[in-house]
């Protein structure tokens, strides 16, 4: 996901081995999310706007940037696994901002055991003292050879754990939206509580400053889903200019639950 100017192909190279473990606790909680066909209505002023980034905001100017160039962000997407990862110490200075985290999750581009990505991402978020009930994003690009088989286990990996599986996804290109809309309709319970963060419609062009962001309308599978974020505009897709080296994002504040405050 966070299609950043700086975000390359490399990314497959991303993948981290953390510690195991297992909880019980919150996870029932994301078994009550409830499911919709399409999210509810949000207007702009009902929904939190921030930003995502591949760069580490405490070495980076991002935050103090987007601020002065877009706006003030209510919360920020950063990475877990990845080449950049979020440590404790960017995680503490993201906090003193007084910004929520939206965790995202991108070990690899191969695809081959989502049992075994998620159990990463899991001890990664542990071993960072993230809450339970916090939302953790494996993203999918578009070129990706997700399966539903992945999908299945890497949601089921998640039990017990006391986070909620989701997923960065493009609803409409790629192959995420055939296999995700495959399993919720062989197996409803597999995808039960699992949230999306969808990347359609891009607003190709448009004004990214916070005051110009579009309603929240994001594109979402034609299956059973519960879509809570939004990224509306990719960096490499700002009007020309200079600005800082975030995407913009967008999420209902009923969902702002699930990120690490």
């Amino acid at each position: 996901m966070a299609h950043s100017a700086t975000r390359v192909s490399s990314i497959a190279l991303a993948t981290i081995a953390v510690v195991a473990m297992s909880t019980t606790q919150t996870a029932r909680a994301a078994d009550a999310i409830p499911h919709h066909s399409a999210p509810q209505a949000a207007t702009s002023s009902g929904a939190w706007w921030g930003i995502d980034t591949v760069d580490n905001v405490q070495t980076s100017n991002d935050i103090a940037q987007t601020r002065t160039d877009l706006g003030a962000p209510q919360f920020i997407g950063r990475y877990l696994i990845y080449s950049s990862e979020l440590s404790t110490s960017e995680a503490r200075y993201i906090h003193q901002q007084g910004l929520s985290i939206l965790l995202l999750d991108d070990p690899n581009r191969a695809f081959t055991s989502g049992s075994t990505d998620a159990r990463q991402a899991i001890t990664q978020a542990t071993s960072l003292g993230v809450r339970h009930g916090v939302a953790i994003f494996r993203d999918v690009e578009t070129s990706d050879p997700v399966s539903s088989t992945y999908i299945a286990a890497y949601v089921a990996a998640f039990a017990g754990s006391g986070y909620v599986a989701a997923f960065y996804e493009n609803p409409i290109n790629g192959s995420f939206a055939g296999a995700y809309c495959s399993l919720a309709t062989s197996d409803p319970a597999a995808v039960r509580g699992v949230l999306l963060y969808s990347s359609e419609p891009e607003h190709t062009g448009s004004d990214p400053h916070r005051a110009a962001r579009p309603h929240f309308g994001p594109n979402v599978p034609a299956c059973v889903n519960h879509t809570a974020a939004w990224q509306y505009l990719e960096r490499g897709l700002f009007p020309p200019g200079t600005w800082p080296n975030v995407d913009v994002d967008e999420l209902p504040s009923r969902y702002s639950h699930v990120l690490w405050v």
